[in-house]
């Protein structure tokens, strides 16, 4: 196995851990499914042992009835149950992995690595690349054990034979499937790589569209972009026609194996043959092993389709557990106690020959630190300073708090084209905490109670289906639930009508008396005035 493969499981096992809870009652409703599907097909064939061979009226048989309507209704309850945490399992490891990599983009920034805009898409849809695996392959991949045992123990009961033709075609499958995935998790990483080079190529042409309309460079991007499409389009097409091979040997052997039972049980219930057993099959037993006998392929049909699933999410656990070496080393250090930030001599680099000096500053903890002054003062540009986003020369030190994640509200929240739970749970660890009473705080819970689906109503791109004010209040939430000890805001209040402004205003306050540390770049004089210390810059960051 290559480093990189063996990188790729070892996280996702780190993610495994995460969702244990959920996939363990998955792995229990499946087995309890498997189990009222054996009860209810049993019923099948004894009631109809009974109506045919037997000639019992069905006035006699009501016990039997009841009991086959319950049973479906189990095998319907067992497998919602097992969907439903399946799903929740899927939910909890796309929200961690996105955290890893919200965690690392932050530390590479920190330590002045770049990372490419069109990296964003790995956000969403790398790391949905990882869905199946969680919501189907994870499970299914156990139970493709324990489900045919169990239904191979039944049919072993009832007639050796087919026990055994079972358990011979029962192993092929898998072997088959080896042999033809072998390859799988690296055609499924080079079609992930694939994808997100046509992002990075086609957001790069996007970015510079300007410079390559006047410099008549429309054909070189244009033959860029195709290039990209036809990598992406080949890797694609093998992977289907690796997933349309598989299918292809799964069905085969299945197919076989159950011609195999059909025919013996045939042959023997008319009495063409009486060896091995064939002449002791009834009505009930012959009809029985027919029915389980598809049951007991049904789970390795299920494992071939989630097969490609893993190789889907190994493809896109390479690149999410991947790292860049950086070039160039930000310059920290520990800062005193009782102090968030520092910084001794800094200039932010804007470019080559031009930078933007400040005076050695100091941010205490705990406290609402306000940075004013005109536009063009470097505001933004020292907020980036501190979060080690912006090239710079000089120190900044850090207190223990900020070693930590850090909640950061840009003038533009990030926000994901995903439902409005997902987004407002992005810092959250908990995703199951209950957010009504913040969202209240912030003035949202009228606006998503009237949301065509409440807090699963999908947002489009840059938060489309919310107003301004609204973006902003979500925003202002999501810092609220995190656990981050540090909030960084950037213009949290402009252009917001007065009622917005205010409560954010209010809870900026509420964060620092619950000990966390706030530092805001804004105009609002409102917010200066509630300041625990003040920073005012001058034209080109000077302090005034």
């Amino acid at each position: 196995m290559s480093d990189n493969f063996r990188s790729a499981a070892n996280y996702l096992k780190q993610i495994q851990a995460v969702v244990q809870r959920s996939t363990r009652r998955a792995l229990l409703f499946g087995v309890l499914h498997t189990v009222s599907v054996i009860l209810q097909l049993y019923l099948i064939a004894q009631l109809a042992y009974r109506i045919l061979a037997l000639e019992q009226p069905l006035s006699t048989l009501t016990t039997e009835w009841l009991l086959l309507i319950v049973a479906t209704f189990i095998r319907a309850v067992m497998s919602w149950q097992r969907q439903r945490w399946q799903s929740e399992a899927a939910a909890l490891a796309l929200h961690d992995a996105r955290q890893r990599l919200l965690k690392r983009w932050q530390a590479q920034c920190r330590q002045g690595r770049n990372i490419d805009r069109a990296d964003g898409s790995m956000l969403v849809d790398t790391v949905e690349q990882l869905r199946g695996y969680f919501e189907r392959y994870f499970v299914q991949r156990y139970l493709t054990v324990l489900s045919p045992l169990m239904i191979l123990l039944v049919c072993f009961w009832l007639n050796p034979v087919v026990g055994v033709l079972l358990l011979v075609a029962g192993p092929i499958i898998p072997v088959f499937m080896a042999l033809v995935g072998i390859g799988a998790e690296r055609i499924s990483q080079k079609h992930v790589q694939s994808n997100v080079a046509l992002s990075r190529v086609f957001t790069n042409m996007l970015k510079n569209a300007t410079s390559i309309k006047l410099f008549g460079g429309l054909t070189f991007a244009t033959h860029t972009i195709a290039a990209a499409g036809e990598t992406y389009r080949r890797a694609n097409m093998k992977t289907l026609r690796l997933a349309f091979l598989s299918s292809a040997v799964l069905e085969f052997f299945a197919s076989v194996a159950i011609a195999a039972v059909a025919l013996y049980v045939g042959f023997g219930l008319l009495g063409y043959i009486n060896w091995l057993g064939a002449d002791e099959l009834t009505l009930f037993s012959g009809l029985l092993v027919l029915m389980l006998a598809p049951e007991y392929f049904a789970p390795l049909r299920q494992f071939a389709q989630t097969y490609h699933d893993r190789a889907a999410a190994m493809g896109a656990a390479t690149l999410l557990n991947a790292d860049e070496p950086a070039e160039w080393q930000a310059q920290t250090a520990l800062a005193e106690p009782c102090i968030s930030f520092a910084t001794r001599d800094i200039c932010a680099l804007i470019s080559a020959d031009e930078g933007i000096h400040y005076p050695d500053l100091t941010i205490p903890e705990g406290a609402l630190t306000v940075i004013s002054g005109p536009s063009g003062a470097g505001k933004s540009t020292l907020l980036r300073v501190l979060l080690g986003l912006q090239r710079y020369q000089g120190t900044v030190l850090h207190g223990q708090a900020t070693e930590q994640p850090i909640a950061y509200f840009s003038q533009q929240p990030f926000l994901l084209p995903a439902s409005i739970r997902s987004n407002v749970l992005l810092y959250c660890e908990d995703q199951f905490r209950d957010i009504q009473a913040v969202l209240q705080r912030v003035g949202l819970d009228q606006a998503i109670a009237t949301a065509p689906n409440g807090l699963d109503t999908m947002l489009g791109e840059r938060g489309a289906g919310l107003s301004g004010g609204e973006q902003r209040r979500l925003a202002l939430a999501r810092c609220l639930l995190s656990s981050y000890p540090v909030v960084i805001l950037d213009e949290p209040t402009e252009n917001l009508d007065s009622d917005s402004a205010d409560v954010i205003r209010r809870e900026l306050r509420s964060l620092c008396k619950s000990g966390r540390t706030v530092i805001v770049a804004t105009h609002d004089e409102d917010l200066i005035a509630r300041a625990d210390h003040h920073i005012k810059l001058n034209l080109g960051g000077g302090d005034g």
